[in-house]
């Protein structure tokens, strides 16, 4: 295992495009012993309707030019260039991927995260469409890899690695199964993207050198709780392919509905993105599953957990010299 840094992620409504705070968030980050930090694209405001503002990303490079980090960036979430939705624009989609690359290279970063677009739940749920059918479901993927064949070129030209991010569940999405007569073990049916093997899958066909996974831990732990598969099985999936790592800690318990971490915490629910070490994720055998790795670990910490980002670097450290060779899962 190769870890080429330690980061931190720039939290997306923390930052809200303010440049006082991202120089407080960078320079936090190397005061305390980082080496990276994640930025994420709509947290920063460079872009406006998939296209780069030049003026704004300069005023951005001006403050990151000044820290000696490395850079990775996180594309917007609801990026999907899937396409399941039918109001959804293939061009747009396409514009924001290129603008993402593009700003990287203009920071110097050399990872963008994309999380999968592998999900067709988002219409039902508001009321604009039926339950996509298999046909559907499959079409989405093969627009996903052809849009995505069509646009590594240019992350190749500019030395971006792009990590495809495996997903997590929501209750929402139990909710709108229940809504169409389906039952909750469909649930990876209609969100492929909490599959490893679909995203390994997906990886494979667009056959890219500069194409590999985001593993997010936490995001597979509460997906493997919810949908019944072995988390040390889908790790052992994924690991040829992870060229990035997002690590934190949760439960692995669906969310009640609640978004509010003051809300979830106490119930010990959802996502929480808490400092490693916090939670129950069996992370050092996770980190084990990965002998060869080689890329950057980003922590994804809440902000209200500021106060506990140094000692969440020194677990996070421990973890990585501490790994047993043979983990038990």
């Amino acid at each position: 295992m190769k870890i080429r840094g330690i980061g931190l992620n720039g939290d997306v409504s923390y930052l809200g495009g303010s440049l006082a705070r991202l120089e407080e968030e960078l320079a936090a980050c190397h005061a305390l012993g980082f080496d990276a930090i994640e930025l994420s694209i709509d947290g920063l405001d460079v872009m406006i309707g998939g296209r780069l503002v030049p003026r704004l990303v300069d005023r951005v490079r001006a403050v990151t030019d000044r820290f000696d980090l490395i850079y990775s960036v996180h594309a917007p979430g609801r990026l999907n260039l899937a396409c399941l939705a039918a109001r959804c624009d293939p061009a747009m989609e396409k514009a924001v991927f290129s603008g993402c690359v593009e700003f990287c290279a203009a920071i110097g970063a050399g990872v963008l995260v994309y999380h999968s677009g592998l999900i067709g739940l988002h219409e039902a749920a508001v009321g604009m469409a039926e339950l996509p059918d298999q046909a559907a479901l499959e079409a989405a993927r093969d627009r996903e890899v052809a849009a995505l064949r069509e646009l590594m070129p240019l992350a190749a030209e500019h030395g971006v690695v792009v990590g495809m991010e495996n997903r997590d569940p929501h209750l929402w999405e139990l909710a709108v199964l229940r809504q169409a007569g389906r039952r909750p073990d469909e649930l990876m049916t209609f969100h492929p993207g909490l599959s490893i093997p679909e995203v390994v899958r997906q990886v494979t066909e667009v056959s890219h050198p500069n194409l590999g996974i985001t593993l997010d831990v936490g995001h597979l732990y509460l997906a493997a709780n919810q949908c019944g598969f072995d988390l040390a099985t889908a790790i052992g999936q994924a690991a040829p392919h992870v060229r990035h790592l997002h690590l934190h800690d949760n439960l692995g318990r669906l969310d009640s509905g609640l978004s509010e971490i003051a809300a979830r915490l106490p119930f010990g629910e959802a996502d929480l993105h808490m400092p490693p070490g916090w939670g129950t994720i069996p992370l050092a055998a996770a980190l084990a599953l990965m002998p060869g790795f080689d890329g950057l670990c980003i922590l994804e910490i809440q902000p209200r957990w500021a106060d506990h980002r140094a000692e969440a670097l020194d677990v996070t450290r421990q973890l990585f010299a501490t790994a047993p060779d043979s983990p038990r899962m």
